[in-house]
Order: C-alpha cells, then structure tokens, then sequence
C-alpha cells in the first residue's frame, strides 16, 4: 500500500464514523438512527456563503466551517458542481486528484483520472444535469491539508447525500475521494 493510498485509508477510517455519528447526534428524529433520509434540505442552489456555517443545529463542529481550508475546500466541490451543472466533463475531471476514488451510487467503484472521465462521460451523456440542484450542507478542516465535504443534490426524481474527502495539492484543493448513495 502506497503512503498516500495508507494515510488515505486512516483519514476515512476517522472521518466517517465521525460524520455519521454527528449526523445521528444532530437529529432528534428516531429515524435519522435508523439510517433514514434526514429532513428535506433546501432545493435551490445554494452559494457557500447562503448554505450557513454547518452551526445551525446548535452543536459545535470539530472544526469551524470558517477556517481557511475548508472554505477553500467548499469552493472546489462548488466548482465541481458547477462543471457537472454545464456537462464539461473537463472540468468535471480536473476537479478530482489522479489517484481519486468516486463510489457513484449504483455505479462501479471508479479509480484514477481515465476511469473517472469515463464514469462522468456516461453519467453527464443525454441528460440534462442543467437543472439539477445542490446543497453544500458542511464543510471540516481535517488539518492543514485535508478537509471533508458534505452534501446533497436532486437529479430529476432522485435525491442523493454525498461525501468529499479533500486535498491541498501544492496549493490547489482536489477531490481524492467521493461518495454518494440515495436519499431515500
């Protein structure tokens, strides 16, 4: 194992039991424990600075929204969800690390820059992703380096929660790795 893809594996091992005990410990609605969809978010699209702080349930983050990296962080997956909204699979693709790692739900785990054009090429063809809506709902510092995104979107009839984990590279912050499954 490589010592990018190991500290990788650490900070995921960390980061999603976190969030989804966060997730669960924000609600106080039984169903949220169950693995239920949370309450409908807005559907608009949203800038990072109309979304909020991610503070709004009253329970401090581990690390404030505010910080430098994971406004910069937010700014990034913004990009990407600009990029998807006008079907530029370049631009879609340039968002994400070479040795990222996208779990579409539904689709085959997706490896690397090459695999990844080629899930988004199929994703963006024949639809009109123009209308979809998303909704960046929190955003961590993981360090100085790392951050982690959360979010939703609505495509058509579906609505999906995905996960971003983050990179500073040499200034420049890429998605390593994402994550989505349906709302139900």
């Amino acid at each position: 194992m490589s010592k990018i893809s190991h500290r990788r594996a650490l900070l995921l091992a960390a980061v999603v039991p976190t969030l989804l005990v966060a997730g669960c410990a924000a609600s106080t609605d039984s169903q949220a424990m169950k693995g239920e969809a949370s309450p409908a978010s807005p559907t608009g699209m949203m800038s990072p600075e109309e979304t909020g702080t991610g503070m709004e349930s009253g329970t401090p983050t581990g690390s404030p929204t505010g910080t430098a990296g994971a406004a910069q962080a937010r700014s990034a997956v913004q990009g990407f969800f600009d990029a998807i909204k006008s079907g530029n699979v370049d631009k879609v693709t340039s968002s994400f690390s070479d040795d990222a790692v996208v779990a579409l739900a539904g689709k085959a785990t997706a490896t690397g820059g090459s695999a990844i054009r080629s899930l988004f090429q199929e994703q963006l063809k024949n639809k009109d992703m123009s209308k979809a809506t998303h909704t960046i709902e929190d955003s961590r510092d993981l360090g100085p380096q790392y951050a982690v995104v959360r979010a939703r979107s609505k495509q058509g009839g579906d609505a999906y929660r995905e996960l971003f984990l983050l990179a500073d590279q040499s200034g420049q912050w890429k998605i390593t790795d994402l994550m989505t499954n349906k709302a139900s």
